[in-house]
């Protein structure tokens, strides 16, 4: 099975369930925002990712955040 975990500061209250299920035969990945980190850990490949944040006028600025996707394709 693929499984894939989204989160800011991965592993989080992923870091025994993350890599148990990559100890069974699973495909863990896990999107993070933490830089510099190695692209596996415990079994799980690690693929980091950024924010930008669009500046446009009465519009808050998390409804213009956008993913960088460029990592995140690459990893595909």
């Amino acid at each position: 099975m693929n499984i894939l975990f989204i989160h800011q500061n991965f592993p989080g209250q992923f870091k025994f369930l993350a890599p148990a299920l990559a100890a069974r035969g699973h495909r863990v990945q896990a999107l993070t925002m933490k830089t510099g980190q190695p692209h596996r850990w415990q079994g799980v490949e690690l693929i980091s990712y950024g924010v930008t944040r669009g500046t446009t006028a009465q519009v808050h600025p998390w409804v213009g955040c956008r993913l960088s996707m460029m990592s995140i394709m690459s990893h595909a």
